[in-house]
């Protein structure tokens, strides 16, 4: 049995929805790199976050395959007068880091053939050498704005059987 055609859409639309979740709950204004459309709106946010998914990475195997995938949370903050709280960027950057830290649970999510929602899997954080769940600090990317960035990066993986 070959890879299903739907596997991408369907991880890469629950991995956005739980990443959105986050920035929701935590009134972050967030976009969804390659969906969303970059408003100036949501660029002239004095905090704010991208979501890029990058996958799926496929490995087939005995009876079943080994997806991997790729998430980066690209925060950024600007510095906005001495009422700004600096390391806005840190806490936010730790909200990330715990919940890309659990597993996704992955859903049939759409409105094509074999789309209804029904729990196809669960992503995990990949446990190897190099594979934690890191924050990338950039520090200051632009001087004249006061602009810092930082990212949380993560990489998961999951099985899903043939049959």
């Amino acid at each position: 049995m070959s890879a299903n055609p739907n596997w991408a859409r369907w991880i890469f639309s629950s991995i956005a929805k739980n990443m959105l979740a986050v920035a929701t709950t935590n009134s972050i204004p967030a976009i969804v790199e390659g969906i969303d459309d970059e408003t100036d709106a949501f660029t002239e946010e004095t905090d704010r976050v991208e979501i890029r998914i990058t996958g799926p990475y496929i490995r087939k195997l005995s009876g079943e395959y080994q997806i991997f995938m790729d998430v980066n949370v690209i925060l950024t903050s600007r510095f906005d007068g001495q009422q700004k709280n600096r390391h806005a960027i840190l806490t936010n950057a730790g909200l990330f880091q715990e919940a890309m830290d659990q597993a996704i649970q992955i859903y049939k999510f759409g409105n094509s053939v074999g789309d209804d929602s029904s729990h196809l899997g669960c992503l995990v954080p990949r446990s190897g050498k190099n594979d934690t769940v890191r924050v990338i600090h950039f520090g200051k990317v632009d001087l004249t704005d006061k602009v810092k960035q930082t990212v949380v990066d993560a990489r998961y993986e999951m099985f899903l059987s043939t049959s």
